[in-house]
């Protein structure tokens, strides 16, 4: 059966993003088994519209900043919360915990779906409440996705606010712990935010890009360091995990 011109295009159009280095149209060529000629077409009619770019030195193609602006159109049209909710109710239930799912928005985080109430807790949180990212478990699994340029560009001083005794306090802090909030697929809040109170988070994907995060919160008696270690951490990875395939990971 016959490629059409549409499926030859999205397949070029899925490898260049497999391929993030970019890719001459010879390396295309190679892998795809496409005549260079129809590869040629394809990246012609793709580039004035943005959809792909050329670097002029190396004759390299990439992805285009169309292709992101579309994903990120998806991404901020994704009822994530509605989704999650069932998830959020599990786990809460599991845990006796408070859960939330947060999304980053214009440099906060902000809170979009909760389970469980925040009684004992001297924080109180609600659907709508935003912070900053760097002292929110949260949060810093959202910048954990971001380049060190963008997370640099949120905070232009290089110096970050203060909550607690314990909150990070300069960018360049920061940049040194999210390697290890990648590398373990989970972030920390040990009273980094609010005395008493500690989180742990883990990112929630779609097409690999984080989206939101699903934290657990609760107080520091509860939420030992042994029982974050060897109970929670586990299921909130794996919740958030269940959240992103439901949404299409």
């Amino acid at each position: 059966m016959k490629i059409s011109s549409v499926e030859k295009c999205l397949n070029v159009l899925e490898l260049l993003g497999k391929n993030p280095e970019g890719m001459r149209i010879l390396d295309i060529n190679r892998q795809l088994d496409l005549p260079q000629s129809s590869i040629h077409h394809i990246l012609s009619t793709l580039l004035p519209r943005e959809y792909v770019t050329q670097d002029p030195e190396t004759k390299k193609y990439s992805l285009g900043m169309k292709v992101v602006a579309l994903a990120r159109s998806v991404m901020d049209n994704l009822d994530v919360g509605a989704v999650s909710k069932k998830h959020l109710r599990k786990l809460h239930e599991m845990t006796g915990e408070t859960v939330h799912l947060a999304v980053l928005r214009d440099k906060k985080v902000i809170y979009v779906e909760k389970s469980g109430a925040s009684s004992g807790l001297s924080l109180v949180t609600y659907i709508g409440f935003s912070t900053d990212p760097h002292a929110a478990s949260g949060g810093k699994v959202m910048l954990a996705d971001l380049s060190e340029e963008e997370v640099k560009a949120m905070y232009p001083t290089g110096r970050l606010k203060k909550y607690g005794a314990k909150t990070i306090k300069t960018v360049k802090e920061l940049l040194q712990e999210l390697p290890k909030i990648r590398e373990q697929g989970y972030a920390l809040d040990d009273e980094e935010y609010y005395e008493g109170v500690r989180c742990v988070a883990a990112p929630v994907r779609v097409a690999g890009k984080v989206v939101a995060a699903l934290s657990i919160t609760g107080s520091v008696f509860t939420m030992t360091p042994e029982r974050i270690q060897n109970e929670l951490t586990g299921l909130v990875k794996q919740t958030a995990q269940e959240i992103s395939q439901d949404l299409g990971e």
